[in-house]
């Protein structure tokens, strides 16, 4: 499946003014839900799903070709994926130490991969990149661990979202909660075991990952037969004529490619080097 968004950001006091709009150009109130994302990093020398213990033996036949083309993908080059799963405000967050831990085992939640997006091609405002979704999946954490991925950070997203016909608008902020030692890279935690939290904490102890408290918009379609050119350009086409009618209300910009590469770097193989200066004589 391909991914096509645009993206604008929204200032904190702009929320509700934006919000509005988004509800009278899609006739909907906006559907709101907040989302705990665990972050797992895969092995420098891809290897994919191959251990598969972990995976729901009845897998439905339209979840089968999605987890062979995760594999694929994952034994080419190895990326940081998602777990998402759904929380609620009053239920999950505050909780006392002494109620029990948050089972991400237990709880079904989404599986998500997303390639590095494809150069712009003469469409700067257009981001376009395949992406894998798993939806309704438990023992995430187990089958990941099972085949090297290291957990590597989590952030709480609140978003609301609306729709027009294939279109989604979606208005998302991100927050964390952890030490920020959680959030450098793996090989820079020199031994510091990173693992989910078992409880998170109150919602209004969270801290925006943007410093300025604002909104991410993302309007965004998606083609399910990434192998159709036409359907893709068809919806850059959807996109741009919403960015028309947009015009003046949202400041959609270009954004770096390199903002949404998930890659982990590969690692090197040990080379031999021949000796730079040989002498030839009798043993």
């Amino acid at each position: 499946m391909y991914e096509v968004c645009m993206t604008s950001m929204v200032e904190d006091a702009d929320l509700v003014p934006a919000c509005s709009i988004l509800e009278g150009l899609c006739s909907m109130k906006a559907w709101e839900s907040i989302v705990r994302v665990l972050y797992y990093q895969g092995p420098s020398r891809p290897a994919g799903l191959s251990n598969q213990r972990s995976i729901e033996k009845a897998i439905r036949k339209n979840v089968a070709p999605l987890w062979r083309e995760l594999h694929q993908n994952l034994t080419r080059q190895a990326f940081v994926v998602q777990a998402r799963y759904d929380v609620l405000k009053d239920r999950d967050f505050g909780s006392e130490p002494t109620q029990p831990p948050l089972d991400t085992n237990a709880t079904p939640g989404i599986l998500r991969w997303t390639d590095f997006p494809d150069p712009p091609h003469g469409k700067p405002l257009l981001t376009q990149r395949k992406i894998v979704e798993l939806w309704e999946q438990r023992s995430l954490p187990s089958i990941l661990e099972d085949n090297h991925h290291r957990f590597k950070g989590e952030v709480i997203e609140e978003t609301y979202r609306f729709f027009r016909d294939e279109v989604e608008f979606c208005l998302c902020k991100q927050y964390i909660f952890n030490r920020i030692q959680r959030f450098a890279p793996l090989e820079q935690r020199e031994g510091f075991l990173s693992l989910p939290a078992t409880h998170l904490p109150a919602w209004d102890s969270l801290t925006p990952v943007d410093v300025q408290g604002r909104w991410i918009l993302q309007v965004k379609t998606h083609v399910l037969q990434d192998n159709k050119p036409d359907e893709i350009r068809k919806a850059q086409d959807v996109l741009m004529a919403l960015r028309n009618e947009l015009d003046g209300v949202f400041d959609f910009r270009p954004i770096d490619r390199k903002v949404y590469d998930t890659r982990v770097a590969m690692r090197q193989q040990a080379v031999h080097t021949l000796p730079q200066k040989v002498t030839v004589g009798k043993n």
